[in-house]
């Protein structure tokens, strides 16, 4: 290699490496300076984490939890705790190691980013996560991080695998499921989303008269290969469920508190009757379920608990820039982008007959569809704070790339100023913009006004 060559690539490194320490700088500024904001270990579930996590110390992994909490956070907080500490002394330790496991989730993701997109949308994608999620979440007691990244990357793996086949994509497909849904009890339905797509491929091309014997092997191998491996990995954790609770995927929030219109009335209800314990000793009839909510709900209220629950989370990203999390921008461009890409890119499909991309299609739209849905519906019972819909903003950065990235908005131009300038870049500066602008937002005000926890 020439030394003029050799002396631009280390050059060019060396940028990389002062921009990232620079941004490196200003992110664990804002988590210290957030962390000084988090002083109240009783506040949002910190407390109960930190119980759950010397309970599975004392019997070295083997405890389980209450079905209200998964194990996998206090399980990973249990490895660093020590009998001599008090609660403040591992208070402070559990915040610090979970800015910790913040900055490897943003290295893991970064990888996968700079990879996949272009160094521009790569770079604006991760500033997002770490800025506008990450940043103010992370010196917390709180499973979120955690599951933020391992739901992200279960997310990127499984739509990766749906556009390229492979064994082992199938199979980390399912172990990335089964990581995420033993940190929080809400990554099956994105695995069985997941499913579902392949069944869509195969009625279509049973409808496409294209089916065949080796076609049908391979696909159900792709479908059902991270199901049983999610199956294999849990098992454990599902049947003593089962014999404790009386079903393998009980949880009190997915099985009663999400048909319930407020958190006072699960803490009555349910919680009172003892579900953490056992199967709550109620009246049958007294039970939540969504049979139970249909008969006692109309129309209206149901419509009404939507509209209620999307306000309350487009204030926590909206309003009053000082204690809000600032993603408002951010997800406003996404959708323009969306907007402006998908028709081109359904066009494209039609164009092709296409059955990979539209099972594609199918679990993009439905994963977002159903996600969303019930993120917004579960708001009354947690209260304002967007601690559920920052879950989607790894998969939605993910394909909002596959999106610019196409060649449908590759291509498209118009002329300015006798130029011709490719769309595209305009979204890049819009995006690049916002986001500068929100990141001073929470450096210069939010990180030491805002409380993140919630």
């Amino acid at each position: 290699m020439p030394a003029s060559i050799q002396a631009k690539h280390i050059g060019k490194t060396l940028l990389a490496a002062g921009i990232a320490l620079f941004f490196l700088v200003l992110y664990l500024d804002i988590a210290q300076k957030q962390s000084r904001r988090n002083h109240n270990l009783t506040r949002s579930d910190q407390s109960a984490y930190m119980n759950f996590a010397k309970k599975a110390y004392e019997s070295r992994l083997q405890y389980t939890g209450n079905r209200n909490r998964m194990p996998l956070y206090p399980w990973i907080q249990a490895l660093f705790y020590s009998p001599q500490m008090d609660d403040e002394t591992f208070f402070q330790q559990g915040k610090q190691l979970n800015v910790a496991l913040s900055l490897i989730g943003l290295l893991a993701l970064g990888i996968a980013f700079f990879h996949k997109f272009s160094k521009i949308y790569a770079f604006y994608a991760i500033l997002t996560i770490a800025f506008t999620v990450f940043a103010i979440k992370s010196p917390y007691f709180q499973v979120e991080i955690l599951f933020y990244t391992l739901f992200g990357l279960a997310f990127i793996l499984s739509l990766d695998t749906l556009i390229s086949p492979k064994w082992r994509k199938s199979i980390g497909v399912g172990v990335l499921f089964a990581l995420a849904h033993f940190g929080k009890a809400s990554a099956l339905p994105g695995l069985l989303i997941f499913i579902s797509s392949y069944g869509v491929l195969l009625l279509s091309r049973l409808f496409s008269r294209s089916l065949n014997r080796e076609q049908i092997k391979q696909t159900l191998y792709h479908a059902l290969a991270p199901l049983v491996v999610f199956m294999a990995l849990l098992f454990p954790y599902f049947q003593e469920s089962k014999e404790k609770y009386g079903t393998y995927f009980y949880n009190v929030n997915t099985t009663f508190y999400i048909w319930y219109d407020s958190w006072d009335e699960a803490k009555e209800g349910t919680r009172a009757a003892g579900d953490r314990r056992g199967w709550p000793a109620m009246p049958d009839e007294e039970i939540p379920s969504l049979s139970k909510y249909l008969r006692e709900h109309t129309a209206d209220d149901i419509i009404e608990r939507f509209r209620n629950g999307a306000a309350t989370l487009l204030r926590s990203g909206c309003h009053n820039s000082n204690y809000s999390f600032g993603y408002c921008s951010q997800v406003g461009l996404s959708l323009l982008i969306l907007a402006l890409g998908l028709p081109l890119l359904f066009k494209g499909i039609r164009r092709r007959k296409s059955e990979q991309n539209t099972h594609i299609a199918w679990y993009v739209l439905l994963f977002f569809l159903l996600y969303v849905l019930s993120f917004v519906w579960y708001m009354p019972i947690i209260g304002r704070g967007p601690r559920t819909i920052l879950s989607l903003a790894i998969p939605l950065l993910w394909t909002i790339g596959l999106v610019v990235h196409s060649p449908q908005i590759q291509s498209l131009q118009f002329t300015l100023f006798q130029r011709r300038v490719k769309v595209f870049h305009i979204i890049y500066l819009l995006m690049t913009l916002t986001l500068f602008y929100e990141i001073y937002q929470i450096i210069a005000f939010r990180a030491a006004a805002m409380y993140g926890g919630n």
